[in-house]
């Protein structure tokens, strides 16, 4: 058996109950977002391809914003210069990351509650 079988079912409760406020609070987060850009920002660097210029043995131009997004079998890139912009995409990652974080919790208060009732289930023998 492993240590958090051993677990009361009081320290399971309260593990669930420390979970559950977690979870409501991103929840309340995710159910008020703020605008969103779909895609994924990058800072890119790159090469103007003039012979006399610096980036061609050094350091590159940049960095410039753009915004990847997949579409079908192609990623389409749009650079983006305006900070509004930038923001959105940044807040559509942050709520993208939240959703996993509210899967994670969820995930462990699935697996506290299925060793509480491991707990208090008992073979039926005649």
């Amino acid at each position: 058996m492993n240590k958090k079988s051993d677990l009361k079912p009081d320290e399971i409760r309260k593990a669930i109950w420390g979970l559950s406020q977690k979870r409501s609070k991103l929840q309340s987060r995710l159910m008020s977002p703020s605008p969103m850009i779909e895609g994924c920002l990058h800072k890119i660097y790159k090469k103007c391809g003039n012979p006399k210029c610096y980036c061609r043995d050094g350091k590159k131009h940049g960095p410039y914003w753009a915004i990847s997004k997949k579409t079908g079998d192609r990623v389409k890139i749009t650079y983006v210069s305006d900070t509004d912009t930038i923001k959105k995409s940044f807040a559509y990652k942050r709520y993208n990351k939240d959703l996993a974080r509210l899967r994670k919790i969820n995930e462990k208060i699935y697996y506290w509650l299925r060793i509480l009732r491991d707990k208090n289930t008992s073979i039926y023998e005649k």
